[in-house]
């Protein structure tokens, strides 16, 4: 059953990866498309093993694969490069020392590594939810989610009742489930582009008008939520999304009040408070929730910020000495 339900998932992930990577505008289609044709590997090599050991490098590094493209399809934040080498690293290096004879503890190291990289991908689907603008990526979070969850009990109980040799042949049929449904039924819920979004009525209109008025009054408060601005403005929450992510042209919730923030950060630097005094006046509960928001938008720490502005500000008060004219 193996080696006619894994080549047709392999097949299913090619063809998604491909339909995929011929979207320009999605969202963190390289990874998405990588994910899938090393998911294809994983199959492959599951049901011929010795005709593709060639293949074991790719399927070792699969969950870090696996979780990049969720990451960069949700627009979740990143990891540093270094600690996704590091991990790179070890994946391959504890699974191809295992199979060339070392203890089986080396074993251990990649499938625990493997398992808490697939662990953590329901945690970053879950915990974007509430901040994303996006209706139809909203839809697909749901997906993931219930994909994840059928295929975790799925697999759970394949090797429960038949042993691990039947969680291979059950995670590949679900495969192919879920890739013939996002092609029948699921075209539209990978659209995110402006252009196919319908544009605000005058209803929306008013509430755009007004968000921009009320934001400026409460962009400081801490604990504010899309939930709390929706009830400030007498608007459905649903409705507020849709506002801010065509009126204003955002995807996320937290990446466009961070914006705000950090504007009236910049624009209060020169003043003697120090930086943790200014990232609590303008929002932040902490120094470093401010450090990771500030760094993410300019590329740099606001201390390198505050100390750059500072050193261009003094060479521009620096005079310039007269030349002598000649006489």
């Amino acid at each position: 059953m193996l080696t006619i339900l894994a080549p047709a998932a392999a097949s299913c992930q090619l063809l998604m990866g491909l339909l995929i990577w011929r979207r320009t505008q999605l969202p963190g289609r390289g990874e998405l498309a990588l994910s899938l044709l090393s998911g294809a590997a994983y199959f492959l090599h599951a049901a011929f093993p010795e005709a593709l050991r060639f293949l074991l490098p790719v399927v070792l590094a699969a969950p870090l694969a696996c979780n990049r493209a969720i990451r960069a399809g949700f627009e979740a934040p990143r990891r540093h490069p270094w600690m996704e080498i590091a991990l790179l690293v070890l994946l391959l290096a504890s699974g191809l020392a295992v199979r060339a004879g070392s203890p089986a503890w080396t074993g251990a190291v990649s499938n625990l590594l493997s398992l808490g990289l697939f662990l953590e991908l329901p945690i970053i689907v879950w915990r974007g939810l509430p901040d994303d603008l996006v209706v139809a990526r909203r839809n697909v979070r749901f997906w993931a989610l219930g994909f994840s969850a059928l295929t975790g009990a799925a697999v759970a109980l394949a090797s429960t009742l038949g042993g691990a040799i039947w969680a291979v042949p059950a995670a590949a049929a679900l495969t192919c489930l879920l890739i013939f449904a996002a092609v029948a039924f699921g075209g539209d819920l990978t659209v995110t582009t402006l252009a196919r979004q319908s544009p605000l009525d005058n209803r929306e209109q008013q509430v755009l008008r007004r968000l921009r008025q009320v934001i400026g009054e409460v962009y400081t408060d801490p604990a504010l939520t899309l939930s709390s601005l929706a009830r400030r403005l007498d608007v459905p929450e649903h409705r507020l999304r849709r506002v801010i992510h065509l009126g204003e042209g955002q995807r996320n919730f937290s990446t466009w009040l961070n914006g705000y923030r950090i504007d009236a950060f910049k624009a209060r630097i020169d003043e003697d408070d120090t930086i943790l005094a200014l990232a609590l006046a303008v929002g932040y509960n902490s120094l470093s929730a401010f450090n990771r928001a500030f760094k993410a938008v300019e590329g740099v720490t606001p201390s390198a910020f505050r100390a750059a502005r500072k050193a261009n500000t003094k060479a521009m008060r620096v005079p310039t000495p007269e030349t002598p004219s000649a006489t």
